[in-house]
């Protein structure tokens, strides 16, 4: 046999290529829907030639072979066959001469499609898939679908396509739930692709310590429970949502957040098969992997991985209203679109009613994205509220401007988003600052709330937190003028007994929104400087390892009756060698004491963190202070106003002496 052969992109040639792997008996892959759905795709993307690679040894189907092929009597052995599909028409000569060379392979790379695996079943031979994205919908303001990088050698030379795998259920080591996922575990970014389980490892964990379930084979079905066990074999934290009694905007609100954050849904659904009147009969459960959405022009679509149908297949939310059946049914569905052979859409002929959706996250991730969500609709519905009060001009002017998003991500992605942006005023430098040195849990709900389509402020959730926990982490100030008439009126909020603390974390909202300025911590950051590390020791200050205490130092914390002069009164007159070092500490006691032999404010503090510092100078009718402290006060912005809180610091605590600042600028 050949090590590989090429030709071109076509219906008819696709069958006999297999066959001269498998023999004359394989059945004729293009009688498969699936096959049919893969070709019209390829078709889609412009492919024009296809390499049969007949000796291939993929994972997934060794393990599966291993774990129940291997003990068929007429099993075709463990070897598969892998197609390779590209955009340019590729030939013998051409691929020989790229291998020998070792060039042009960019050529190659830019025209690579994907793959598909043909495993050595008479039935259900459709292995792992990874065929390209279409580059429509990937990401765009209205869709978005998951892709990760597959890396492939054909032969040596390194490709990669942007996707997300998929496979045929065989019904004997998998059903539809095992393949949905297995499809989801590719789609999951917490998963190493190398690392993800084949299907019959995953039915085995599923049916494993399950009551009622026996590990064996063939497997027709697995239940809620046992996919849900699957799941916790893969050290994931599953969610699962009963959806029968959401609408249909919430159901895909709920699609859209996940998707946004990169983590594919398991969607449980009741099958119904449509006839031409339009009456249903129904057919059987069934599970998808929900891939991606669009909402172009308010259609609401979605894309999935169906393992009856392909990847990446769409099919559009409609209601059920016009359909007929005695049954009671949800008040929408999904209906799969496909295209036939001429690229034009097929009529519908089955729809899905939803019943629940299983979400796989990182372990540590608690919370689904319903809290968060619900908190954030308070606030949209207290602002639309507040517009009706000011009457028709603003509600004209502002009604639905204001908006929201919300997605989980990693503490290290926010900040760095947090870092670009640019604060104009004094409230968001430190908003932004506060954030960006403040600690968190490594998981968060991001609701990012947008006027006129930008940004204004953030709300984190911390998704590691319990479901009535304080789970409000932070609240980003972006733009401080729209923020304030959007969050005034919570500040105010003396009513919150009307909001349901079981749905939102409101409470939580309004707790942090009030913490602004009410810590006598933060009046002393406020007052006196935030704390600052000295920024180095001098030789002197240092005696065999350890940090050398001013001996002379005296700490302050209320009046003194006694005046400055009366209290060192070794201090000359206009002498500026003679002078006090002084300190603010951590907790807003005043240090005073003398500069020996060079050795400066760490030695007030033991070289602890501390708060703006200087020197106290004895001059005619009054005593000066300044910032001087290289070590604490050299990098304050505000030096200057910190300095003239720090006057008032000395007059309370020497109220008998008259103290003024001496703005210090050093050279």
């Amino acid at each position: 046999m050949n090590n590989y052969l090429i030709s071109q992109f076509d219906k008819s040639t696709l069958t006999n290529l297999v066959k001269e792997c498998f023999g004359s008996d394989f059945p004729d892959i293009f009688k498969k829907k699936q096959i049919d759905y893969i070709y019209n795709y390829l078709k889609d993307l412009g492919a024009k030639s296809v390499l049969l690679e007949p000796k291939y040894v993929d994972k997934d189907y060794l393990e599966d072979f291993n774990n129940f092929y291997v003990k068929c009597f007429n099993n075709k052995g463990a070897m598969t066959a892998r197609l390779h599909f590209f955009s340019i028409e590729l030939t013998h000569k051409e691929l020989d001469e790229i291998l020998i060379q070792g060039d042009k392979i960019d050529k190659i790379q830019i025209s690579y499609l994907g793959f598909t695996v043909i495993k050595p079943l008479l039935k259900n031979f459709i292995g792992k898939t990874c065929l390209r994205a279409y580059p429509s919908i990937i990401s765009s303001n209205h869709k978005k679908t998951i892709h990760r990088k597959y890396d492939v050698s054909l032969f040596g030379i390194p490709l990669t396509v942007n996707t997300i795998a998929f496979q045929e259920q065989d019904k004997v080591v998998s059903a539809c739930a095992t393949t949905s996922i297995w499809c989801a575990l590719h789609g999951n970014k917490n998963k190493n692709i190398r690392d993800i389980i084949s299907c019959s490892e995953i039915t085995k964990n599923a049916i494993n310590h399950i009551s009622g379930s026996q590990n064996n084979f063939p497997n027709k079905e697995l239940s809620n429970k046992q996919m849900l066990r699957s799941l916790d074999m893969e050290n994931l934290k599953h969610h699962l949502i009963d959806t029968e009694n959401y609408s249909k905007d919430r159901f895909f609100d709920l699609v859209k957040t996940y998707i946004d954050s990169d983590i594919p849904l398991i969607l449980g659904a009741t099958a119904y098969s449509i006839d031409d009147d339009k009456n249903l009969s129904e057919l059987a459960g069934h599970a998808v992997t929900i891939i991606g959405y669009n909402n172009k022009n308010g259609k609401e679509s979605l894309y999935i991985h169906d393992d009856r149908t392909g990847p990446y297949a769409r099919s559009q939310i409609v209601e059920t209203k016009n359909y007929k059946t005695t049954k009671n049914i949800s008040k929408w569905g999904l209906i799969l679109n496909k295209k036939d052979n001429n690229m034009n859409w097929v009529k519908e002929h089955e729809i899905l009613l939803p019943l629940n959706v299983i979400i796989a996250t990182n372990k540590k991730v608690r919370l689904t994205s319903e809290k968060p969500k619900k908190t954030c609709e308070i606030i949209i519905d207290s602002f639309e509220s507040k517009l009706k009060l000011l009457g028709c001009d603003a509600i004209t002017s502002f009604s639905e401007n204001l908006k929201f998003n919300i997605t989980l991500k990693e503490i290290s992605e926010i900040k760095k988003h947090i870092l670009k942006i640019k604060p104009t005023n004094d409230t968001e430098n430190k908003s932004k600052l506060d954030f960006l040195t403040g600690s968190y849990a490594r998981f968060q709900w991001v609701a990012s709330f947008m006027f006129n389509e930008k940004e204004i402020f953030i709300i984190t959730f911390d998704a590691t937190d319990i479901i009535f926990g304080d789970a409000v982490s932070a609240i980003i100030i972006n733009d401080s003028l729209i923020s304030e008439l959007v969050l005034k009126d919570h500040i105010e909020n003396n009513s919150i007994e009307k909001y349901d603390n079981d749905s939102s974390f409101y409470f939580s909202f309004l707790n942090k929104l009030k913490q602004e300025k009410t810590t006598y911590e933060s009046f002393l950051n406020e007052t006196f400087g935030e704390l600052r590390a000295p920024s180095y020791l001098k030789e002197e200050e240092i005696i065999n390892g350890e940090i050398k205490q001013n001996e002379n130092k005296k700490e302050y914390f209320c009046a003194e009756d006694q005046k400055l002069e009366d209290l060192y009164p070794d201090i000359k007159v206009e002498d500026n060698n003679s002078f006090l070092i002084w300190t603010i500490t951590k907790d807003g006691t005043l240090i005073i004491g003398q500069e020996i032999n060079s050795q400066g404010h760490p030695t007030l503090t033991g070289f602890k963190p501390s708060r703006i510092a200087g020197e106290l100078k004895l001059k005619t009718g009054n005593w000066e202070i300044n910032s001087k402290s290289g070590r604490y006060s050299s990098d304050y912005q505000n030096v200057n106003i910190l300095l003239n809180n720090a006057v008032q610091k000395f007059v309370s605590i020497f109220p008998n002496s008259k103290i003024i600042a001496r703005h210090f600028q050093p050279d």
